[in-house]
């Protein structure tokens, strides 16, 4: 055989193969589908719900499509109606992990449009069965039981689903949040449930020692039992571990400074504080109160003209200025009236920006743990 002749075989080989190869239809193209996306990116909503329709009659297969026209149902205040498309996707055969998950989130955000959160909670936990690593369906969940200040369960979830980089200020958040609602509880036995407590604050504090939220809480606690020292002890260690909340304690620390003889304590404290952060400004207002009261006028001064600089556009240090430096009583009556006016207590989500007039540790906005401080 020539190379010749070997050559027109393999062309001839080749023509067959093409020839008789099985071929591929082109796959066509959903245009209603595409119509749908459109409407719905214009807002159109009645338009999109036809397209969606007609783009599933085309192909049943479209999942997302039947999620999509859920959801736009739901727009329409029909969240019955998008329950019942999203639920009809999960009796579907051999579906993939990650259309289950797409599915049990919509039903999930049906749940919790029609304000029933607790039937969202079985499907974010199917979400979780399937994949317990699920970020957004771990914080979703623990996001529920915090708006339904149910801390037992929010500590079976994170102890059950936390990343090891979970630092343990959330967890240990909720045990203390868990004992201060044991101490709010009515009942005959008392002691029992300020054991209990107790025992969740050591739990917490064994979680996270510097944890802010359980400091404060204990500190609070046996300042309410009228145990001043292990209150003092406590309120020590929010001014030593978190100076920038020192504010939450300055009115109770003083009382039990002085219900145990360590008043003198305050000021050189105050004095600490504020010389390493100026701009922790209710400190600050704390320690000029104090000069004031010692007749350290000039000192006060100094401490107000700081917080102004710092804070050109807040009032309040030039108003409390103003009032020390007022030369009748009549004048610092009418400032002073002014000032209660103007003091308003503020206090901004670092996260979030989210404003309140009163402290929170958790952000019902973003959820973010011990994020507040104070607004001048």
């Amino acid at each position: 055989m020539t190379f010749l002749t070997i050559i027109v075989i393999a062309l001839i080989a080749i023509i067959l193969y093409l020839y008789f190869r099985p071929r591929r239809e082109k796959p066509a193209v959903n245009l209603p589908y595409i119509e749908a996306l459109l409407a719905e990116l214009e807002g159109n909503i009645d338009q999109a719900i036809k397209k969606y329709k007609e783009a599933l009659n085309i192909d049943t297969n479209l999942i997302d499509g039947y999620i999509r026209l859920g959801n736009l149902y739901k727009k329409k205040n029909d969240i019955s109606r998008a329950i019942k498309i999203h639920q009809s996707l999960t009796v579907r055969p051999t579906l993939k992990k990650d259309t289950e998950k797409k599915i049990y989130y919509a039903l999930a955000q049906d749940y919790l449009d029609l304000n029933r959160p607790n039937k969202a909670v079985s499907f974010l936990k199917e979400i979780l069965n399937i994949d317990k690593n699920e970020k957004p369906a771990f914080e979703k969940l623990l996001h529920i039981y915090e708006d339904l200040q149910n801390f037992q369960d929010c500590i079976a979830v994170i102890e059950e689903y936390a990343s090891e980089t979970d630092d343990g200020r959330r967890r240990a958040y909720y045990y203390a949040a868990l004992a201060n609602s044991k101490l709010n509880e009515s009942g005959e036995d008392r002691e029992a449930l300020e054991k209990e407590a107790l025992a969740l604050f050591k739990k917490a504090l064994k979680i996270k020692p510097d944890s802010l939220a359980t400091l404060y809480s204990i500190a609070e606690f046996y300042r309410n039992k009228g145990e001043f020292k292990k209150a003092r002890e406590y309120y020590l260690k929010i001014a030593q571990l978190h100076p920038k909340w020192t504010f939450l304690i300055i009115e109770n620390f003083e009382k039990v400074a002085f219900e145990t003889g360590t008043f003198d304590e305050i000021i050189p404290l105050y004095e600490k504080i504020f010389k390493a952060d100026p701009k922790n400004f209710m400190v600050g207002f704390a320690l000029a109160n104090l000069y004031e009261k010692k007749n350290e006028k000039e000192l006060a001064k100094e401490i107000y003209y700081k917080i102004s600089e710092l804070y050109p556009k807040s009032l309040l240090p030039k108003l409390l200025l103003t009032s020390l430096m007022g030369d009748t009583k009549s004048v610092r009556k009418e400032l002073n009236e002014v000032i209660k006016l103007v003091t308003e207590n503020k206090f901004v989500c670092t996260n979030c920006g989210m404003s309140t007039n009163k402290f929170i540790f958790l952000c019902p906005k973003c959820h973010s743990v011990e994020s507040f401080l104070p607004h001048c």
